[in-house]
């Protein structure tokens, strides 16, 4: 494993720390405090609440964020949610779900690619979505049931790109006690996410991983 440690987090209101009392309580923080070896080691945050996928997708075209990927050792990516919300707070129909979801599964695809092909050799983990719901909503079993469809979605396009991926939807079902609001983690949440993020980190970087 690397000596030196250069931490990227990309992504939406979950990689800002939206939802945390303090952005050393996000779970950002917590893997970097994790992974890092030096005082050398740098970690740099590109979160930004209400970003889409596309948008995300679009960031990545600027010239200096694409240096900074091309050094790093380690990137996580959060995205998809606010999609999600989106099509959800507009009301749209089934057709229009339809088509957000190949909307992002397309810009999915090609944020991986786009990371990928400018590191080879970095490792990249990439987490998919959860439902903050409770089961008295009316529409809790039918999100969750779409959330398991899109997180499988998540997990095979990543595959294509050897792209890690963790799922935490199982972990914060019917779990409010998680939450700072109706969307974000608080910091027990943000805990439990680093958690997922660390397990998954540790099984692939273990000195049986050939990446490692």
């Amino acid at each position: 494993m690397e000596s030196r440690v250069f931490y990227i987090a990309l992504g939406d209101s979950l990689t800002e720390g939206v939802g945390a009392s303090t952005h050393d309580q996000s779970f950002t923080a917590h893997f970097f405090q994790a992974i890092k070896q030096t005082k050398e080691c740098q970690y740099m945050n590109f979160g930004k609440s209400g970003r889409s996928s596309g948008e995300l997708l679009q960031f990545l075209t600027d010239s200096k964020i694409r240096d900074f990927l091309k050094r790093a050792t380690h990137i996580t990516i959060t995205t998809g949610g606010i999609d999600m919300i989106r099509a959800y707070q507009n009301n749209v129909n089934f057709l229009e779900y339809v088509r957000t979801f190949q909307t992002l599964k397309q810009n999915l695809r090609h944020i991986l690619r786009n990371t990928t092909e400018m590191n080879p050799t970095t490792q990249v983990f990439l987490m998919s979505l959860y439902n903050p719901g409770t089961p008295d909503h009316k529409l809790y079993k039918v999100a969750n049931k779409l959330i398991r469809r899109i997180n499988r979605l998540y997990e095979e396009t990543a595959k294509q790109f050897s792209v890690h991926t963790i799922d935490p939807l199982d972990s914060f079902l019917n779990k409010p006690h998680l939450l700072a609001d109706e969307v974000h983690p608080n910091d027990l949440g943000y805990k439990v996410i680093t958690d997922l993020f660390l397990t998954k980190y540790k099984f692939v970087c273990s000195p049986f991983y050939p990446k490692c």
